[in-house]
């Protein structure tokens, strides 16, 4: 080869090497077009804050967002944009939104699907049909997901179920009946916790199913508290569980509907040893739960502290898990006020910044960003009923 050819040659090969690193480090939606709502909000090693909008519930209005950190965008229905053929969209009532090994996976409960979709681009991978499916976890080789199975509110009792699907093949290859109506759930050693709600019974449940995931049966249940609803794991040994308390609800002299708790909202941790029996469910502190999140050692969660009296008082919750420690903060008295009806949490673990979904229920919701002091930073327009977030 002479030296001419060996110089086209040359560069035609940087041109294609080139090329393709081009197309290994941009993703598939950098031209998506967003609204810039922050300037320079470069966070470490996270490239996006995605959201999951419930939407209304039947009205397949269901919508996945995210904010880019590079460039300070937010940009409303990835999905849509990035999967124009799945007309349908992502579906009805988003419920849960988790992350693993660079999928996203959405549970969506009102159509009865589990959507698997790339976190680089946003492009579908897989579906799962899951009947009223909540919440989901995971441990090296599966997916779990909690759902009510087909029970009806204020119909006969019937008890929900975990579905364990295979994370290589994305079917399902197991089921184990537990309590009524299960909510979140979480992996810890060889056991999956679940929280049993009750929540449309007339009788709340007040237990957790623990699973043995060697032999996918109920191996004992918990008593804790009525009608449970979030669970994590801390890494530590303990469990976390939240409670919905209870409450009634009737109508006022002018027809508005007033709920009345003769139990708060709480949250209660124990300890387990797989095998060895566990601790007695302790309640921590006088927290309210309406939202929550776990991040690096601590608790994060939202609750009204004034419902017993009938009164509006959002404040945040910060609970050591290694101390159980709680310091509460009243929205009220900072930036965050600015949040009309806090829906969902998620915490920066590099940072502090906490991120809180804000519900309108009538219309198109926002996401608020705010220091761990609760200086505001930025808030973006969401679709309807933002709730679920995770940092990619």
């Amino acid at each position: 080869m002479n030296r001419c050819a060996l110089l086209v040659f040359s560069v035609a090969v940087l041109a294609v090497a080139a090329g393709c690193q081009k197309s290994e480090t941009t993703s598939r939606d950098a031209d998506l077009a967003g609204v810039n709502v922050a300037v320079g909000e470069k966070n470490g090693a996270f490239r996006k804050l995605f959201v999951l909008n419930e939407g209304g519930f039947q009205k397949n209005n269901s919508t996945l967002d995210f904010f880019r950190f590079s460039d300070g965008n937010y940009v409303s229905d990835a999905f849509g944009s990035m999967n124009p053929a799945i007309v349908q969209g992502l579906g009805d009532t988003g419920n849960d939104l988790a992350l693993l090994n660079n999928k996203l996976w959405l549970v969506m409960n009102g159509s009865g699907y589990v959507h698997v979709i790339d976190a680089r681009d946003e492009v579908h991978v897989a579906s799962i049909a899951i009947p009223d499916p909540r919440y989901v976890a995971f441990d090296a080789s599966h997916a779990y997901v909690s759902s009510y199975n087909g029970a009806i509110y204020g119909g006969d009792e019937k008890k929900g179920k975990v579905y364990r699907i295979d994370l290589k093949t994305y079917r399902i290859d197991g089921e184990v009946e537990v309590g009524y109506q299960p909510e979140g759930l979480a992996v810890a050693g060889n056991a999956l916790y679940v929280a049993n709600s009750g929540g449309y019974n007339y009788v709340h449940e007040k237990s957790v199913s623990v699973i043995d995931l060697s032999t996918f049966k109920v191996s004992k249940t918990i008593e804790v508290a009525s009608n449970l609803h979030f669970l994590v794991y801390d890494g530590y040994g303990k469990i976390w569980v939240s409670s919905y308390g209870e409450s009634s609800w009737s109508q006022d002299d002018g027809g508005n509907w007033v709920q009345s708790m003769s139990e708060p909202m709480g949250l209660y941790s124990f300890t387990t040893q797989v095998g060895s029996g566990s601790s007695l469910p302790e309640k921590i502190g006088d927290v309210h739960v309406m939202c929550m999140t776990r991040s690096a050692d601590n608790i994060y969660a939202i609750g009204n502290a004034a419902e017993m009296s009938g009164g509006y008082d959002n404040t945040l919750y910060e609970v050591s898990v290694r101390g159980g420690s709680v310091t509460a903060t009243s929205l009220s008295k900072t930036d965050a006020a600015k949040v009309g009806n806090p829906y969902g949490i998620c915490v920066n673990p590099e940072n502090g910044d906490i991120y809180i979904a804000d519900a309108d229920y009538t219309g198109p919701g926002k996401v608020w960003c705010f220091t761990k002091d609760l200086k505001l930073k930025w808030s973006a327009v969401a679709g309807m009923l933002p709730a679920h977030m995770v940092l990619y």
